[in-house]
């Protein structure tokens, strides 16, 4: 075995080119090895072979002969006995064209009453998520369960929030939450638009590097919430979070909704049609119909900054960092110019704008690396020796500049809360 694994990795190897080959290679190569690992476990499992060790389940006999621990061990014998209940899944995976990763994203949706349909749709599912990144692929297929699962748990449902706020060891405190979506990015919302003004007014500026975290900044924004609601006058909140939702247009007319197209909350994923009207109950919201590119608005050079509605357009459009390959939210972006401001003497129209994040931003302006949209409606990053980075294995349809798959995008924004 030992020596097959080794000459496996050896072919893979001696293809590679480079250290960064090297290491797509050795990442490609584990997949495999962890496909056939799958493909042998579910025989050996099927057969009963741990039986013959005296074993009584898969998962005992791998925590007794291996490193695995018995969460990993109960994992893998899981997704192996799954496995064989999904055929094209299994076959896919099988023959290389579906990653375990997916796979297992995929397992993860069925129970007694979604079964009957994801037999129907197998295929379909397994189509959809071959061109999707496996966190893309693992939000639409929740989205999918979520529509299925009709008679399971309403996630939708606000009294199934609960909150805990517990003293622990040394005196510190530990706080867990479970939200509905609209209650969720209502407390997302406000706390995001709490540490943004946090940021802006140098309060994270001392901090050193390995401390600045998203987990010490969200911590640092719940005490000043707590501050604020206990001041003078909580109810003139000094921070008013934009939430920004993005409905497809065929959901407002289509009597079946698709699971790879569902309502958007800019900055944190799908939603049901009966949460975003949830969401616009909660304060003024007006609304507007997009293209691929988003809203058409220019300003020429009256102004130098992207305008609020610019920026709304912006999050909608580029989601993210439109350098290939970065995943940074548009919350870490800046909206460049792609015919500089000063340099070129660039507009600030949505069509020479694009989210960049400050490493990407750098680049460009520091370290003489180019960025601009390609004719197939992707972004190209051009290194200052001419070379250009290779695209992402999975581009998504949320960061391309492009008409989205559905022309038409209804968008919700600035709903005030607080």
């Amino acid at each position: 075995m030992c020596s097959t694994a080794t000459a496996a990795v050896g072919a893979g190897l001696a293809e590679a080119f480079g250290a960064d080959q090297e290491i797509l290679a050795l990442v490609d190569l584990a997949d495999r090895v962890q496909a056939t690992l799958v493909e042998r476990v579910g025989a050996f499992d099927a057969a009963e072979g741990w039986a013959a060790d005296g074993e009584y389940s898969l998962a005992c006999w791998l925590g007794a002969r291996t490193d695995l621990t018995r969460a990993e061990s109960r994992q893998l014998s899981r997704l192996a006995r799954t496995l064989r209940t999904m055929p094209a899944t299994e076959a896919a995976v099988h023959q290389g064209t579906l990653s375990v990763a997916k796979a297992r994203l995929l397992t993860g949706v069925l129970n007694e009453r979604t079964e009957e349909l994801f037999a129907e749709q197998e295929a379909f599912l397994i189509e959809q998520v071959q061109t999707l990144s496996v966190d893309q692929a693992k939000t639409a297929l929740d989205y999918w369960k979520q529509l299925a699962d009709a008679d399971g748990p309403d996630p939708s449902d606000p009294t199934r929030n609960w909150a805990r706020l517990s003293h622990g060891y040394q005196g510190r405190w530990h706080l867990e939450a479970d939200l509905d979506p609209v209650s969720g990015a209502v407390l997302h919302a406000v706390l995001g638009a709490i540490v943004d003004r946090m940021h802006q007014d140098g309060r994270f500026a001392d901090l050193a590097a390995e401390e600045n975290t998203a987990g010490r900044r969200t911590a640092e924004g719940f005490i000043e919430m707590g501050h604020r609601a206990s001041g003078a006058r909580p109810d003139q909140p000094t921070v008013h979070p934009d939430i920004v939702v993005v409905v497809p247009h065929h959901a407002l007319t289509d009597d079946e909704p698709d699971a790879f197209d569902p309502p958007q909350l800019v900055g944190a994923g799908p939603l049901t049609l009966q949460d975003v009207y949830r969401l616009a109950l909660l304060g003024s919201v007006s609304t507007m119909t997009v293209d691929g590119g988003g809203r058409p608005l220019n300003l020429g050079r009256k102004q130098r900054l992207a305008t609020t509605d610019q920026w709304i357009a912006l999050n909608i459009r580029d989601q993210g960092c439109v350098a290939p390959g970065c995943d940074r939210p548009a919350a870490w972006c800046q909206a460049h110019h792609l015919q500089w401001w000063e340099r070129d003497s660039g507009m600030t129209d949505l069509a020479n704008l694009a989210l960049v994040c400050s490493h990407h931003h750098h680049l460009i302006h520091d370290a003489g690396w180019k960025l601009g949209p390609k004719d197939d409606h992707t972004w190209l990053l051009t290194r200052p020796n001419g070379t250009a980075v290779k695209p992402a294995r999975y581009r998504g349809r949320t960061r391309s500049p492009a008409s989205p798959r559905r022309p038409q995008r209804t968008v919700l924004p600035a709903s005030r809360s607080g």
